[in-house]
């Protein structure tokens, strides 16, 4: 029997459920013609919204096509596009807030699989969670759980988004995420937090004060150059190749792909990076004066940096 997608979505809004079998039969008709458009996309988001599924296949599912369209949709590849960002927040944002697991999920997913994404959709992510932690209300929570307190679940989410390689500073805790991680930890300070967010929020903080990293990402206009130059200039390797002999070849390099005349010193700018600037010590006092007195929390911060700075 062939799948009728009007049908099954009737159902749903009748108040049926998604089970395994019928995830099978939305890949398929998904990905019926090999991709993933918009208006499959949005289908599936409506889908989840009327379900409230928690099936991990449903899920899984639903995280992978929406990040295959809003990830492959366009040139170049492995970038969200501002319009994709807006789309994807209209989507989710319908009524304010996240409302399911799978669109939790997707979002986080998105930070760990992307190149680089618009600071909308870095920002959004990390407030939407956030919100979920303060108020005790969001798709983290299986029961009427009290607000203010951070639970395993959030902590494993929060990690996993302020280290993903598309958040904020790929490879290390941008600013805004560990003034997150502040404002998190005053709000739930007297919280029943779970074992791993103070964890998170040491190595998180730390990070950003004497977190190196060398790798600087691709912007999407370059990748999109190169993606253009490889398509258009090198109808086959070979060419490719053969244009390449006839130059020289370290000019040739950085003609194509760019390059800078002067190497980078690596291992100066990771000792500036580890020691913690006059900058960087205000903002972290600034901080710290939000409470009266250090609390244990950054009691275990300072602690953690003055052992790495060792």
């Amino acid at each position: 029997m062939t799948f009728q997608f009007d049908q099954f979505s009737a159902a749903i809004r009748a108040g049926g459920a998604i089970d395994a079998q019928d995830t099978l039969a939305l890949r398929q008709w998904a990905w019926a013609d090999g991709t993933m458009g918009q208006a499959e996309a949005e289908a599936l988001f409506e889908l989840n919204a009327l379900s409230r599924s928690r099936d991990p296949q449903w899920i899984d599912f639903f995280v992978e096509a929406v990040c295959d369209y809003v990830i492959n949709g366009s040139d170049p590849k492995g970038y969200v596009s501002e319009q994709d960002a807006a789309w994807l927040i209209a989507q989710i944002d319908k009524d304010g807030r996240v409302d399911s697991l799978g669109e939790m999920e997707l979002l986080v997913k998105l930070a760990e699989k992307i190149t680089d994404a618009p600071n909308v959709l870095k920002f959004f992510a990390l407030d939407q969670l956030e919100r979920i932690v303060v108020s005790g209300e969001g798709p983290t929570r299986e029961s009427a759980d009290s607000p203010r307190c951070v639970t395993a679940a959030e902590a494993v989410l929060l990690r996993r988004l302020v280290f993903a390689p598309g958040s904020n500073g790929p490879a290390r805790v941008s600013r805004e995420e560990a003034d997150a991680l502040f404002r998190i930890k005053d709000v739930c300070l007297h919280g029943q937090n779970a074992p791993e967010w103070k964890k998170l929020f040491v190595q998180g903080v730390a990070n950003h004060l004497t977190g190196f990293s060398s790798y600087t990402p691709l912007t999407s206009e370059r990748a999109a150059q190169l993606e253009n130059f490889m398509r258009v200039s090198t109808p086959s390797i070979g060419r490719f190749f053969g244009r390449m002999a006839q130059l020289d070849l370290d000019a040739g390099l950085k003609a194509i792909f760019g390059g800078s005349e002067n190497k980078r010193d690596l291992d100066t700018e990771q000792a500036l990076a580890e020691a913690v600037t006059g900058e960087e010590q205000s903002w972290l006092n600034v901080r710290m004066a939000d409470s009266l007195g250090i609390d244990s929390y950054e009691r275990a911060l300072l602690t953690f940096v003055a052992k790495d700075a060792r």
